[in-house]
């Protein structure tokens, strides 16, 4: 341990003599803790929201998604996708066709749109975790049946145990009929079998049935798709899986990850940096406290720091002393806040403390949390940084305007 240290830790820590400096020193710690804490709190708090995302988008997001870059459809019965479904990390390839919709139910209407899927897709994509009344059904042997998103099913107070059909609608593009406009329409009934809840994005959106009910009130063919859906065998080799698609497909077609397919994770990213820098500043505002500390300390030590010049401390060694001292502060503070931080997320995650209105529909009852050892790293060495650079101004200048008063520079 060097001399500085030594001298530095017990000005702090000294159990003796305690005094206003010692208070002020502690009050410094405190507040320096308390911001470091938020920051692994909020920080810990946007990562479990981020979590809670990606939970309820992997019930339908697929790994991958491929979309023409101009058209609204493309055909898949070519080499290219051929290719495609014979690479190795390709678990299931599906051709999905969607269109814009008219949706009826007794006398309520919305657009919507209609997303055309295998009959195997719900059980791929786990979407009967989603339901929230009936089963997740797209067809039938002698009737059609329709999976409705939940804000679609709230709007048209659709109940799947009234059994009444809806009705689909969508422009003829074979026929227009001016005399009678509701023959330039393709219209078809559908029996809902059960209401899904995943975001509002998607449930204001999206009614699913089969591809073949879509194709047909579409006039599609069954190479025609508006977008291609893949799962991957192994989930780690993603970005791998999505260069080998691209270089086959070349530059028409536009190949999307999940993080990539929603806005939502940019949003949260942003969000993410956002609190961060905000949470950054009110440190440095309370990592201010140090120059008060530092400069009573100053002052106090007068009288020691001119014994020590007298038995040949150099003064820069002198100047090392107080920036310990505030550097000590600020690794205190900073471990302090770590510590207290993570006490607070744990006890947040296994009790849950904090809680939601009683009276709203929320997907958990807690604030979500979620601790990453990056946030934990991150944080400590930002503060332990702010709190270096403020720690040199009292060091610097304070010690050398009492050099000049005492004549010793």
């Amino acid at each position: 341990m060097t001399v500085s240290l030594y001298i530095a830790k017990r000005y702090l820590f000294s159990k003796k003599n305690r005094n206003a400096i010692n208070v002020i020193s502690g009050i410094s710690v405190a507040v320096l803790a308390v911001a470091t804490a938020a920051i692994i709190i909020v920080l810990s708090s946007i990562n479990g929201f981020g979590l809670l995302i990606d939970e309820q988008i992997s019930s339908y997001a697929p790994d991958l998604k491929i979309e023409v870059l101009k058209g609204k459809t493309f055909n898949i019965n070519n080499e290219s996708f051929s290719e495609i479904k014979k690479l190795k990390n390709i678990k299931y390839f599906s051709g999905i066709i969607e269109e814009n919709v008219l949706l009826k139910y007794d006398n309520k209407q919305t657009i919507c749109t209609v997303k055309g899927v295998p009959e195997d897709y719900g059980k791929e994509f786990h979407l009967k975790n989603t339901l929230r009344d009936g089963i997740f059904k797209t067809s039938g042997k002698s009737l059609n049946y329709v999976v409705i998103g939940g804000g679609i099913a709230y709007k048209l107070s659709i109940y799947i145990e009234s059994g009444k059909a809806v009705s689909l609608w969508t422009p003829n593009r074979k026929k227009v009929n001016m005399l009678n406009p509701e023959q330039a329409f393709n219209r078809i009934s559908l029996i809902p079998s059960g209401i899904i809840a995943i975001d509002n994005d998607f449930d204001l959106k999206y009614v699913l049935t089969s591809d073949k009910v879509v194709r047909k009130i579409t006039d599609r063919d069954r190479s025609t798709v508006s977008s291609v859906e893949i799962l991957a065998k192994n989930k780690n080799k993603i970005e791998t899986l999505k260069a080998e698609i691209e270089k086959i497909l070349g530059t028409d077609y536009i190949v999307k990850d999940v993080y990539e397919q929603f806005d939502v994770y940019r949003v949260m990213k942003s969000e993410r940096l956002a609190a961060f820098i905000i949470m950054l500043f009110i440190t440095l505002i309370a990592s201010f406290s140090i120059i008060g500390s530092v400069t009573m300390l100053i002052i106090e030590k007068r009288r020691d720091s001119f014994t020590l010049m007298s038995m040949g401390m150099s003064i820069k060694k002198l100047k090392h002393i107080f920036f310990t001292e505030g550097w000590l502060i600020s690794f205190s503070g900073a471990a302090i806040g770590i510590i207290l931080g993570a006490l607070i997320c744990y006890a947040q995650q296994k009790f849950g403390l904090v809680t939601f209105p009683s009276d709203g529909m929320y997907i958990v009852d807690a604030y979500p949390i979620d601790l990453k050892i990056s946030d934990f790293i991150l944080t400590f060495f930002s503060v332990m940084i702010l709190g270096t650079l403020i720690s040199l101004y009292p060091a610097r200048k304070l010690t050398e305007e009492f050099i000049k008063e005492t004549k010793f520079a």
